[in-house]
């Protein structure tokens, strides 16, 4: 809800921690006017009353940390609401992404490779980019503007340039039934062009004919090239990032389990500092030591933290018919979305869930967990001179961590110190756009 507006006061922001995100104990705060940090709050001093005079104060108390808000880079939907729903569903998924943190986004979105493969491998026409440019247009349009949550900051294509047998070489139950489509510029470039030029990210699988090429024209078109969905041995994975891939799409899922003789892509991406790796830290995707093993390997400045939140993403957990397919998923207690064939197909969990369980079950520090989750995604979209820390002169894209009563991890694991942390409150652009009515 818009409580809020700063655009014709000053706004100051009083809480217990500042993570900007490094710690910064000598902060207390921030004033935001017209959208913008206007200015740090010390913690003590005669400079703290006369920023103070005049401003609207909300103090949130000593157990709230402020950091800079949430950018997922990759996330599908949620409330029952995908993307290609149209701009009305995504809207509504903007506007709610708020609740947890979350201030910019890039919308996921794909064609899944439905098409028979002997269409799609024989050099025809693209028939499913027909279907994709039903909802191109309208996403696009979105891209930037306000929405009283979240603000779309683009698009992320997953889909259809990966090798969905992935999912099958490395233990997925079933077939895919999904088939191969090979990467074309110009089927690219007429998506691009009907996005309006939103489209700031690609997953792609580099094993298939053209695909490094592929890479490279993305890299030089300016598009974040991801490996993704991918059966790639660790030396194809090298020359793909040769090639100018730059991320890794939800790390160590849909991709070779790391193994010592066989490190697979999860080796290359681990040892390659040209690499930011996506990291689910829902508990069901990565388990806790994993993640901190990644964080280990990585830095906190090479990690994005992301969602994969699917349509059933903010809903309880329970059983859910998806329309569109006429197959079942089940959003079960650890907040994994599993499909009727007990694969896991995405995730139900909200960012300050996942920021609970990365710091608490994952022993990450809040202050690194703060960077993976906005500084490193605001740099990689070459957004960093103006999102992703708070700083005098940044957007006041912003949102504020505390211990909520009866907030759990759930699942397996075990509640620790620090599990109860939620959002309480989200500013975008200098408008608070959510804050939590109960502690």
């Amino acid at each position: 809800m818009n409580t809020t507006s700063t655009a014709t006061h000053t706004l100051s922001l009083i809480v217990g921690t500042v993570l900007t995100p490094d710690l910064s104990p000598d902060l207390a705060g921030v004033t935001i006017r017209n959208g913008r940090i206007m200015s740090l709050i010390p913690r003590r001093g005669p400079q703290r009353d006369a920023i103070l005079a005049g401003t609207t104060v909300i103090d949130l108390g000593e157990e709230a940390t402020l950091m800079p808000g949430f950018i997922d880079v990759h996330t599908h939907g949620g409330w029952g609401e995908r993307y290609v729903d149209g701009p009305d569903s995504a809207t509504l998924i903007l506007r709610r992404r708020a609740e947890s943190g979350c201030t910019g986004l890039l919308m996921t979105v794909g064609n899944y490779g439905r098409a028979p493969v002997s269409e799609t491998l024989s050099g025809g026409e693209s028939p499913w980019v027909t279907e994709m440019t039903s909802w191109l247009p309208g996403l696009g349009s979105l891209t930037g503007l306000p929405t009283g949550g979240a603000r779309s900051l683009g698009m992320h294509i997953e889909g259809p340039w990966l090798n969905w047998d992935a999912w099958v070489a490395w233990g997925a139950r079933g077939a895919s039934g999904r088939s191969a489509i090979l990467p074309e510029w110009d089927d690219f470039a007429r998506m691009q062009e009907l996005s309006g030029g939103s489209i700031r990210l690609v997953s792609a699988a580099p094993e298939f004919p053209g695909a490094l090429e592929f890479i490279s024209r993305l890299a030089g078109a300016g598009v974040v090239v991801s490996v993704g969905h991918t059966t790639a041995p660790p030396e194809l994975v090298r020359e793909a990032i040769d090639a100018g891939a730059r991320h890794a799409t939800h790390t160590f899922n849909g991709m070779q389990p790391l193994h010592h003789r066989t490190p697979g892509a999860v080796g290359a991406l681990l040892t390659d500092d040209r690499v930011i790796c996506e990291l689910i830290a829902d508990g069901a995707h990565v388990h806790p030591l994993m993640q901190q093993v990644l964080w280990r390997a990585k830095g906190s400045d090479r990690v994005a933290l992301v969602t994969d939140a699917t349509r059933w993403g903010g809903l309880a957990p329970g059983r859910y018919e998806d329309g569109a397919t006429g197959r079942s998923f089940e959003v079960r207690d650890d907040l994994g979305c599993w499909s009727e064939t007990g694969n896991l197909a995405g995730s139900g969990s909200p960012a300050d869930r996942n920021i609970a369980v990365l710091t608490s079950a994952g022993g990450v520090p809040l202050a690194d967990a703060a960077r993976m989750a906005s500084t490193v995604p605001a740099s990689q979209l070459g957004l960093g001179d103006r999102k992703g820390r708070i700083a005098p002169g940044f957007d006041a894209d912003l949102c504020v961590l505390a211990p909520v009563p009866g907030a759990r991890l759930g699942g397996a694991l075990p509640d620790r110190n620090g599990s109860d942390l939620r959002c309480i409150l989200t500013i975008v652009d200098g408008e608070v756009v959510y804050h939590r009515a109960e502690r």
